[in-house]
Protein backbone atom coordinates (compact mmCIF):
# COMPACT_ATOMS: atom_id res chain seq x y z
CA UNK A 1 0.00 0.00 0.00
CA UNK A 2 1.57 3.75 -0.67
CA UNK A 3 2.06 6.13 2.11
CA UNK A 4 0.14 8.87 0.97
CA UNK A 5 0.89 10.34 4.89
CA UNK A 6 -2.85 9.09 5.93
CA UNK A 7 -3.54 6.76 8.76
CA UNK A 8 -6.26 3.76 8.05
CA UNK A 9 -9.26 4.70 9.99
CA UNK A 10 -10.71 1.64 10.01
CA UNK A 11 -8.69 -1.74 10.16
CA UNK A 12 -7.34 -3.75 6.69
CA UNK A 13 -7.05 -7.58 7.10
CA UNK A 14 -3.23 -8.73 5.92
CA UNK A 15 -5.40 -11.99 4.94
CA UNK A 16 -6.59 -13.16 1.67
CA UNK A 17 -10.42 -12.46 1.93
CA UNK A 18 -10.87 -12.14 -2.15
CA UNK A 19 -8.31 -14.38 -3.90
CA UNK A 20 -6.42 -17.53 -3.98
CA UNK A 21 -2.96 -17.89 -3.91
CA UNK A 22 -1.66 -21.29 -5.46
CA UNK A 23 1.82 -22.02 -5.53
CA UNK A 24 2.91 -24.56 -8.18
CA UNK A 25 6.59 -24.24 -8.68
CA UNK A 26 7.48 -22.63 -11.07
CA UNK A 27 4.33 -21.23 -11.54
CA UNK A 28 1.54 -19.17 -8.95
CA UNK A 29 -1.79 -18.39 -9.50
CA UNK A 30 -3.07 -15.76 -8.04
CA UNK A 31 -7.60 -16.14 -8.57
CA UNK A 32 -9.63 -13.43 -8.19
CA UNK A 33 -12.18 -15.14 -5.83
CA UNK A 34 -15.72 -13.13 -5.66
CA UNK A 35 -17.27 -15.40 -8.44
CA UNK A 36 -20.75 -14.15 -7.05
CA UNK A 37 -19.64 -10.42 -7.82
CA UNK A 38 -18.12 -11.30 -11.20
CA UNK A 39 -14.72 -10.91 -9.44
CA UNK A 40 -15.83 -7.36 -9.02
CA UNK A 41 -12.78 -5.19 -7.76
CA UNK A 42 -12.90 -3.95 -4.39
CA UNK A 43 -10.36 -1.75 -2.84
CA UNK A 44 -9.49 -4.26 -0.05
CA UNK A 45 -9.14 -7.04 -3.01
CA UNK A 46 -6.83 -4.51 -5.20
CA UNK A 47 -4.64 -5.00 -1.87
CA UNK A 48 -4.56 -8.65 -2.00
CA UNK A 49 -3.47 -8.42 -5.74
CA UNK A 50 -0.56 -6.11 -4.90
CA UNK A 51 0.74 -8.28 -1.88
CA UNK A 52 0.52 -11.26 -4.16
CA UNK A 53 2.06 -10.04 -6.56
CA UNK A 54 4.93 -9.40 -4.60
CA UNK A 55 4.92 -12.44 -2.79
CA UNK A 56 5.20 -14.08 -6.09
CA UNK A 57 8.19 -11.92 -6.68
CA UNK A 58 9.77 -12.70 -3.79
CA UNK A 59 9.64 -16.27 -3.56
CA UNK A 60 12.69 -18.34 -5.25
CA UNK A 61 10.75 -20.96 -6.32
CA UNK A 62 8.24 -18.70 -8.54
CA UNK A 63 9.02 -18.17 -11.84
CA UNK A 64 5.93 -16.98 -13.73
CA UNK A 65 2.66 -15.63 -11.90
CA UNK A 66 -0.96 -16.40 -13.64
CA UNK A 67 -3.40 -13.82 -13.30
CA UNK A 68 -7.21 -15.21 -13.58
CA UNK A 69 -10.47 -15.28 -12.17
CA UNK A 70 -12.77 -17.63 -10.78
CA UNK A 71 -16.62 -18.58 -12.00
CA UNK A 72 -17.91 -17.11 -15.10
CA UNK A 73 -15.72 -14.28 -15.15
CA UNK A 74 -12.39 -12.69 -15.15
CA UNK A 75 -13.46 -9.95 -13.26
CA UNK A 76 -16.61 -7.07 -14.50
CA UNK A 77 -14.31 -3.94 -13.44
CA UNK A 78 -14.79 -2.02 -10.29
CA UNK A 79 -17.21 -2.88 -7.44
CA UNK A 80 -19.35 0.00 -7.40
CA UNK A 81 -21.77 -0.96 -4.29
CA UNK A 82 -21.75 2.39 -1.84
CA UNK A 83 -20.27 1.12 1.39
CA UNK A 84 -22.95 2.32 4.42
CA UNK A 85 -23.79 6.35 3.84
CA UNK A 86 -20.35 7.19 3.04
CA UNK A 87 -21.32 8.06 -0.65
CA UNK A 88 -18.25 6.18 -1.45
CA UNK A 89 -17.73 2.49 -3.47
CA UNK A 90 -16.12 -0.38 -1.74
CA UNK A 91 -13.42 0.16 -4.70
CA UNK A 92 -12.65 3.51 -2.71
CA UNK A 93 -9.85 4.07 -0.24
CA UNK A 94 -11.77 7.24 1.01
CA UNK A 95 -14.19 4.53 2.93
CA UNK A 96 -10.91 2.44 4.29
CA UNK A 97 -7.83 5.45 4.85
CA UNK A 98 -9.64 8.25 5.56
CA UNK A 99 -12.95 9.46 5.69
CA UNK A 100 -13.00 13.13 4.28
CA UNK A 101 -10.64 13.03 1.63
CA UNK A 102 -11.72 15.60 -0.64
CA UNK A 103 -12.14 15.56 -4.71
CA UNK A 104 -8.89 17.49 -4.94
CA UNK A 105 -6.91 14.91 -3.56
CA UNK A 106 -6.96 12.47 -6.44
CA UNK A 107 -6.15 9.82 -3.57
CA UNK A 108 -8.07 7.49 -5.78
CA UNK A 109 -6.91 7.52 -8.95
CA UNK A 110 -3.02 7.96 -7.45
CA UNK A 111 -4.12 4.72 -5.25
CA UNK A 112 -5.49 2.81 -8.91
CA UNK A 113 -2.80 3.73 -10.55
CA UNK A 114 -0.08 2.55 -8.13
CA UNK A 115 -1.42 -1.49 -8.01
CA UNK A 116 -0.67 -1.12 -11.82
CA UNK A 117 2.41 -0.09 -11.58
CA UNK A 118 3.62 -2.60 -9.40
CA UNK A 119 2.47 -4.92 -11.61
CA UNK A 120 4.61 -3.41 -14.46
CA UNK A 121 7.45 -2.47 -12.33
CA UNK A 122 7.80 -6.27 -10.78
CA UNK A 123 10.61 -8.52 -11.44
CA UNK A 124 8.87 -11.79 -12.97
CA UNK A 125 6.08 -12.20 -15.98
CA UNK A 126 2.98 -12.12 -14.91
CA UNK A 127 0.10 -13.67 -17.63
CA UNK A 128 -3.33 -12.86 -17.53
CA UNK A 129 -5.67 -15.55 -18.51
CA UNK A 130 -8.85 -13.81 -19.33
CA UNK A 131 -12.10 -15.29 -19.42
CA UNK A 132 -16.02 -14.53 -19.70
CA UNK A 133 -16.01 -10.80 -18.69
CA UNK A 134 -13.39 -8.46 -18.70
CA UNK A 135 -14.89 -5.28 -18.27
CA UNK A 136 -14.18 -1.27 -17.42
CA UNK A 137 -11.25 -1.51 -14.29
CA UNK A 138 -10.76 -5.07 -15.32
CA UNK A 139 -9.23 -4.06 -18.30
CA UNK A 140 -6.78 -1.51 -16.86
CA UNK A 141 -5.77 -4.89 -14.64
CA UNK A 142 -5.94 -6.72 -17.73
CA UNK A 143 -3.62 -4.60 -19.52
CA UNK A 144 -0.58 -4.29 -17.02
CA UNK A 145 0.19 -8.22 -17.18
CA UNK A 146 2.74 -8.95 -18.95
CA UNK A 147 0.52 -11.50 -21.89
CA UNK A 148 -3.00 -11.90 -22.16
CA UNK A 149 -4.23 -15.65 -23.22
CA UNK A 150 -7.97 -14.29 -23.77
CA UNK A 151 -10.94 -16.94 -25.06
CA UNK A 152 -12.83 -16.23 -28.37
CA UNK A 153 -15.75 -15.26 -26.64
CA UNK A 154 -14.26 -12.96 -23.75
CA UNK A 155 -16.61 -9.72 -23.90
CA UNK A 156 -13.87 -7.20 -23.38
CA UNK A 157 -15.20 -3.74 -22.44
CA UNK A 158 -15.37 -0.11 -20.96
CA UNK A 159 -19.03 0.72 -20.74
CA UNK A 160 -18.23 3.53 -18.15
CA UNK A 161 -16.83 5.73 -20.74
CA UNK A 162 -20.25 6.38 -21.95
CA UNK A 163 -21.13 8.22 -18.34
CA UNK A 164 -18.52 8.15 -16.15
CA UNK A 165 -15.15 8.33 -16.84
CA UNK A 166 -12.68 9.04 -19.46
CA UNK A 167 -10.39 6.20 -18.64
CA UNK A 168 -9.33 5.29 -15.26
CA UNK A 169 -5.48 4.51 -16.56
CA UNK A 170 -5.45 5.73 -19.92
CA UNK A 171 -3.39 2.13 -21.42
CA UNK A 172 -6.14 2.27 -24.58
CA UNK A 173 -4.22 3.99 -27.35
CA UNK A 174 -0.64 2.36 -25.98
CA UNK A 175 -2.18 -1.61 -26.74
CA UNK A 176 -4.75 -1.29 -29.26
CA UNK A 177 -3.44 1.81 -31.12
CA UNK A 178 -4.87 5.41 -31.65
CA UNK A 179 -7.75 4.90 -33.84
CA UNK A 180 -9.03 1.93 -32.34
CA UNK A 181 -8.53 3.19 -28.64
CA UNK A 182 -11.17 6.26 -29.63
CA UNK A 183 -13.62 4.24 -30.76
CA UNK A 184 -13.48 1.98 -28.21
CA UNK A 185 -14.05 5.09 -25.53
CA UNK A 186 -16.09 7.10 -28.00
CA UNK A 187 -18.85 4.08 -27.82
CA UNK A 188 -18.00 1.76 -24.67
CA UNK A 189 -18.82 -0.71 -27.36
CA UNK A 190 -17.26 -4.24 -26.52
CA UNK A 191 -15.09 -6.28 -28.76
CA UNK A 192 -14.69 -10.16 -28.33
CA UNK A 193 -11.54 -12.02 -28.40
CA UNK A 194 -10.78 -12.39 -32.02
CA UNK A 195 -11.20 -8.41 -31.86
CA UNK A 196 -8.91 -7.67 -29.14
CA UNK A 197 -6.43 -10.02 -30.47
CA UNK A 198 -6.56 -8.68 -34.15
CA UNK A 199 -6.03 -4.88 -32.74
CA UNK A 200 -3.38 -6.40 -30.58
CA UNK A 201 -4.44 -6.19 -27.19
CA UNK A 202 -4.69 -9.99 -26.88
CA UNK A 203 -1.53 -12.00 -27.19
CA UNK A 204 -3.15 -15.09 -27.84
CA UNK A 205 -6.86 -15.88 -28.65
CA UNK A 206 -7.98 -19.49 -27.98
CA UNK A 207 -11.55 -21.38 -27.61
CA UNK A 208 -12.42 -21.11 -24.07
CA UNK A 209 -12.34 -24.71 -23.65
CA UNK A 210 -8.57 -24.59 -24.34
CA UNK A 211 -7.35 -21.34 -22.74
CA UNK A 212 -6.28 -22.78 -19.34
CA UNK A 213 -4.27 -25.75 -20.99
CA UNK A 214 -2.91 -22.83 -23.64
CA UNK A 215 -2.02 -20.00 -20.58
CA UNK A 216 0.06 -23.12 -18.28
CA UNK A 217 1.56 -24.52 -21.19
CA UNK A 218 3.15 -20.72 -22.36
CA UNK A 219 3.69 -20.29 -18.28
CA UNK A 220 5.57 -23.29 -18.37
CA UNK A 221 8.08 -22.55 -21.58
CA UNK A 222 8.30 -19.05 -20.10
CA UNK A 223 9.42 -20.83 -16.93
CA UNK A 224 12.75 -22.57 -18.76
CA UNK A 225 14.06 -19.08 -19.12
CA UNK A 226 16.32 -18.00 -16.52
CA UNK A 227 15.10 -15.91 -13.76
CA UNK A 228 17.69 -13.37 -13.81
CA UNK A 229 17.22 -13.12 -17.52
CA UNK A 230 13.67 -12.58 -17.94
CA UNK A 231 13.77 -9.94 -14.99
CA UNK A 232 16.48 -7.60 -17.38
CA UNK A 233 14.32 -8.59 -20.61
CA UNK A 234 11.43 -7.60 -19.15
CA UNK A 235 12.53 -3.87 -17.88
CA UNK A 236 14.35 -3.88 -21.27
CA UNK A 237 11.16 -4.04 -23.23
CA UNK A 238 9.13 -1.85 -20.54
CA UNK A 239 11.49 0.97 -20.84
CA UNK A 240 11.24 1.78 -24.03
CA UNK A 241 7.47 2.51 -23.40
CA UNK A 242 8.54 4.70 -20.58
CA UNK A 243 10.74 6.12 -23.13
CA UNK A 244 8.19 7.07 -25.25
CA UNK A 245 5.93 8.42 -22.31
CA UNK A 246 3.69 5.75 -21.17
CA UNK A 247 3.83 6.41 -17.35
CA UNK A 248 3.65 10.28 -17.66
CA UNK A 249 1.51 9.88 -20.08
CA UNK A 250 -0.95 7.75 -18.08
CA UNK A 251 -0.30 9.76 -14.96
CA UNK A 252 -1.90 13.02 -16.98
CA UNK A 253 -4.86 11.03 -17.80
CA UNK A 254 -5.31 10.77 -14.42
CA UNK A 255 -5.14 14.39 -14.19
CA UNK A 256 -7.87 15.01 -17.05
CA UNK A 257 -10.06 12.12 -15.42
CA UNK A 258 -10.15 14.18 -12.09
CA UNK A 259 -10.92 17.41 -14.10
CA UNK A 260 -13.45 15.66 -16.30
CA UNK A 261 -15.01 14.83 -13.20
CA UNK A 262 -16.59 18.48 -13.03
CA UNK A 263 -18.21 17.96 -16.44
CA UNK A 264 -22.11 19.21 -16.77
CA UNK A 265 -23.14 15.86 -17.17
CA UNK A 266 -20.97 13.98 -14.52
CA UNK A 267 -24.11 13.69 -12.03
CA UNK A 268 -26.70 11.65 -13.80
CA UNK A 269 -25.88 8.34 -13.09
CA UNK A 270 -24.98 9.16 -9.66
CA UNK A 271 -27.98 10.53 -9.01
CA UNK A 272 -29.74 7.86 -10.30
CA UNK A 273 -27.80 5.15 -8.28
CA UNK A 274 -28.68 7.38 -5.60
CA UNK A 275 -32.66 7.25 -5.69
CA UNK A 276 -32.85 3.86 -7.63
CA UNK A 277 -30.13 1.99 -7.18
CA UNK A 278 -26.95 1.03 -9.01
CA UNK A 279 -28.42 -2.05 -11.35
CA UNK A 280 -31.07 1.44 -12.46
CA UNK A 281 -28.68 3.61 -13.14
CA UNK A 282 -26.41 0.62 -15.26
CA UNK A 283 -29.39 -0.25 -17.23
CA UNK A 284 -29.87 3.46 -17.79
CA UNK A 285 -26.41 3.90 -19.28
CA UNK A 286 -26.62 1.04 -21.46
CA UNK A 287 -30.35 0.80 -22.88
CA UNK A 288 -30.11 3.36 -25.72
CA UNK A 289 -26.63 1.11 -26.62
CA UNK A 290 -29.17 -2.16 -26.40
CA UNK A 291 -26.00 -4.06 -24.70
CA UNK A 292 -24.75 -4.67 -21.07
CA UNK A 293 -27.31 -4.13 -18.66
CA UNK A 294 -29.54 -2.45 -21.03
CA UNK A 295 -30.68 -5.53 -23.68
CA UNK A 296 -31.44 -8.57 -22.47
CA UNK A 297 -29.44 -9.82 -26.47
CA UNK A 298 -26.54 -8.42 -25.93
CA UNK A 299 -23.73 -9.94 -26.75
CA UNK A 300 -22.74 -12.91 -23.66
CA UNK A 301 -19.45 -15.01 -23.68
CA UNK A 302 -20.31 -18.37 -24.22
CA UNK A 303 -21.56 -20.36 -20.72
CA UNK A 304 -22.43 -17.15 -19.26
CA UNK A 305 -26.05 -17.29 -17.75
Amino acid sequence: MPDYGLMPHRPLTTEDRFLIYQKDPPIARIILNRPEKLNALRYDLRLEIRRAMKRAEADGDIRVIILKGAGRAFSAGYDLTPEGDSGHSVNSPEVYVHPDLDGVSSQYLRDLVYTYWTMWDLLKPVIGQIHGYCLAGATELASFCDIRVVGENTLIGYPVARELTTGNTQWFAWLMGLTKAKEFLFTGDPMDGKEAYRVGWATRCVPEDKLEAETEALAKRIAMIPTDLIMMTKRSINRQFEIMGMRAGIDTGNDILRAASGRKSAGEFGKIRTERGLKAALENRDKKFGDYRGNVARPRPAGAT
